[in-house]
């Protein structure tokens, strides 16, 4: 598996595996042009992406993560978050939708910890966890 910054021909592929996740943030394709995007390939298959921003010299934000289901657990996720932690400076903040139970359990597994909530990010009854990966994190 190779983890690389994602091309502008890679959007695609991007948009196949987000419309595949309904757990993913949905965002129009165009708008990932603007921030920093991590692809995961085996071979010319696309795995999965994360999108990310560096807030500032000492904090960035990840904005959405999603694989593709048939290669959900076989590492691609955790690849994507350890790459993204190498690359970015600081503490890395993320929104995650309670009812995430999967995701929230990479996260916890790679590192993170849940720092708050947000009530009704998502939409009525649709909670929001906070949290943060700080810049001490050392993969298992």
């Amino acid at each position: 598996m190779l983890i690389g910054a994602a091309r502008e021909a890679d959007y695609p592929e991007v948009a196949r595996i987000q419309a595949a996740a309904p757990e993913a943030a949905q965002w129009p394709l165009g708008d990932y042009s603007g921030f920093q995007v991590l692809v995961a390939w085996e071979g010319e298959t696309a795995l999965g992406f994360c999108a990310w921003r560096q807030t500032a010299t000492d904090e960035a934000e990840m904005l959405n993560l999603a694989v593709s289901a048939a290669w959900r657990k076989r590492g691609a996720g955790r690849a994507l978050v350890e790459e993204l932690r190498r690359m970015a400076a600081g503490t890395i903040f993320l929104e995650v939708a309670e009812a995430n139970t999967p995701a929230r359990a990479l996260y916890r597994k790679t590192g993170w910890v849940e720092v708050s909530q947000r009530k009704d990010y998502y939409g009525p009854g649709q909670n929001a966890i906070v949290m943060k990966n700080s810049s001490c994190y050392s993969p298992e």
